[in-house]
């Protein structure tokens, strides 16, 4: 009876040992889960940070690609401007030509306010269409800028999601008493028998054994 008991209670022990192993597996998991989390938070709020200085190289290129073609636009028109002022100056100078007399000096006005006037048109032809380009150029920039700037906020419009929490393990439940106690009956019954076997018909145990007196042996203190 002695050894079922022990035994009961080492397997009793044994689960204990098992589910506190599994007990400590599972908060050393929620610990690891609570580090990595709180690294995965970090990583993202750098990455913010990260995002919001790209947003604004973005936007400060845009800016300067604009201002590079504002500039070459009025280099352009400048130049232009330099084309019309010959023009008009070779304008002028065929026109003291016409003053003379003669079929001559009247071709020769004429032909120079001609090629002024061609000059001219040319020259605003030629602002037109820079004009046209930059403004092409810039809303095409101004494209490119929005597109990686609407990029660089989806790579942080949503933070980290951590997912679920490690679940608490399974624990073994201890064997049911009643396997002990069935073994202690049969135990305590065959014991009994075993006495029964080895005693004489009609001796107690109170027969055998008196108080400071053994009637078999005749001994007594």
């Amino acid at each position: 009876m002695a050894q079922q008991i022990a035994a009961s209670s080492a397997e009793d022990q044994a689960v204990d040992a098992r589910n506190r192993g599994k007990l400590a597996a599972h908060a050393r998991a929620n610990k690891e889960y609570d580090v990595q989390a709180n690294l995965d938070n970090v990583q993202y709020l750098n990455q913010v940070q990260e995002q919001e200085h790209q947003q604004d190289v973005t936007y400060q290129a845009m800016m300067d690609q604009w201002s590079s073609d504002d500039q070459e636009l009025k280099g352009l028109f400048a130049r232009e401007d330099f084309a019309i002022e010959d023009a008009i100056i070779a304008m002028h100078e065929g026109s003291y030509a016409g003053e003379g007399t003669g079929g001559s000096a009247a071709r020769l006005a004429g032909a120079s306010a001609r090629k002024a006037g061609m000059a001219k048109a040319r020259s605003l032809h030629t602002k037109m269409m820079a004009v046209d380009k930059v403004n092409l150029s810039k809303e095409q920039s101004g494209k490119r800028a929005r597109d990686k700037s609407h990029d660089l906020f989806m790579d942080v419009a949503f933070g980290p999601v951590h997912g679920f929490r490690p679940a608490a393990p399974a624990l073994e439940s201890k064997k049911s008493k009643a396997g002990l106690l069935l073994g202690l009956a049969g135990t305590g019954l065959e014991t009994f028998k075993a006495y029964k076997a080895n005693t004489a018909d009609g001796v107690t145990m109170k027969d055998k054994t008196v108080v400071g007196f053994d009637r078999y042996t005749g001994s007594g203190d």
